[in-house]
């Protein structure tokens, strides 16, 4: 009995064999096994099973159970050799497939490099299609094309105006947000993001990472990134929600559940109708950003950036934590704030009080109440 100590040397030796030798070992070892399988069942198989057919009779019956024995195993033989050359089709198609697969990703991340934008934008694209016909491959293409859009974003150099100096377009009915034309994604990093949006892969969206990245003026409309990850990104004039209010099919809310927007610079984005469900804004700037009927249940805001013109009417704010943020400006006209945590938060001027809360006489911060009743 052959031992690992005994049988690893042996690897080793075969292994260290040319190539064309060891293809012909076992050829021969190929046509050996066969001759030995064939003798098998034209000999003594066929004779066990005319045995097992007639019994132990002798003479001419004996023969004709024989043939007929030998008969049925040649048919169950031929129905083995077609079901083996049907695998074997099946496993040479497999890996022809997997090396065009192979080859077009190959073609498609040396276009990625390319210095016309066009090219980089058809390369993206071919990536796309590459992750759609090779499942095992949709998560590399996924990561590819995040860290694209990292670095490519990362070059892109500040706007000429000043950020939070133009307004977005005003939200009327049929309109569609006007994102200034200095601050709109160059075409081929639109496209990149497009796809990382439209991709459905399973389970991967928690893991998609923005932090750090420049992508003010995107569009994220109906983008399904649930606990995506935006720290520390410049995200000015960038377009997450609005459907309720444009009059456009293909402008969908965005699902922005648990986001993190730790640090990010959100000015003048447009959040509206956005579901931000438990998202995390600590130290986000939202100077003027449209939150309007955004589902902000349970997000965190605390120590927030002065909201300035916030739109915040219709907002549902319940559960929020509004710990120290500064609402000064914001309107919250409609807003449900139930539940809200709003301690040493700056409240609007003129703006009715929720229930429950009180400005402190010295700070003017907001205190609970122990009346508990509203307060103009």
């Amino acid at each position: 009995m052959l031992d690992a100590s005994t049988v690893s040397p042996m690897r080793k030796r075969w292994a260290a064999l040319p190539r064309g030798i060891r293809w012909a070992i076992g050829g021969i070892a190929a046509v050996v096994l066969g001759l030995a399988v064939t003798w098998a069942l034209f000999v003594p198989a066929a004779d066990w099973l005319a045995h097992h057919d007639v019994g132990s009779v002798t003479g001419s019956l004996h023969e004709t159970a024989v043939d007929n024995a030998r008969g049925r195993l040649l048919t169950l033989g031929a129905g083995l050799f077609a079901a083996g050359a049907l695998a074997y089709t099946a496993l040479t198609f497999n890996l022809s497939r997997q090396g065009q697969v192979t080859d077009r990703y190959t073609k498609a991340i040396e276009q990625l490099g390319a210095g016309k934008l066009e090219v980089r934008a058809g390369g993206i694209y071919a990536l796309e299609r590459v992750g759609r016909d090779s499942g095992r491959d949709q998560q590399t293409v996924m990561a590819v094309l995040i860290a694209f859009v990292l670095e490519r974003s990362r070059e892109r150099p500040d706007p000429p105006d000043p950020l939070g100096q133009a307004v977005l377009g005003s939200l009327l009915p049929g309109v569609f947000p006007q994102v200034p034309e200095s601050y709109r994604l160059p075409g081929d990093l639109q496209a990149a993001v497009n796809v990382v949006l439209r991709a459905d892969l399973k389970g991967y969206r928690t893991a998609v990472i923005l932090s750090g990245s420049r992508l003010f003026g995107a569009d994220f409309s109906g983008a399904k990134l649930s606990g995506a990850t935006f720290y520390r990104a410049e995200l000015a004039y960038a377009v997450f929600g609005g459907a309720a209010q444009a009059d456009q099919a293909s402008f969908a809310d965005a699902d922005l559940t648990c986001a993190w927007f730790l640090e990010a610079n959100l000015r003048q984005a447009w959040l509206s109708g956005a579901t931000l469900t438990g998202a995390f804004f600590r130290g986000t700037d939202l100077t003027g950003a449209h939150l309007n009927g955004a589902h902000l249940n349970g997000a965190d805001l605390s120590t927030a950036e002065p909201f300035g013109v916030n739109k915040l009417a219709g907002a549902d704010l319940t559960g929020a934590t509004l710990i120290q943020a500064d609402l000064t400006g914001a309107d919250l006209a409609g807003a449900t704030l139930i539940g809200a945590d709003l301690t040493d938060a700056r409240w609007p001027a003129g703006q009715q009080l929720p229930p429950g809360w009180e400005p402190d006489p010295g700070s003017g911060l907001l205190k609970r109440s122990s009346a508990g009743t509203p307060r103009p």
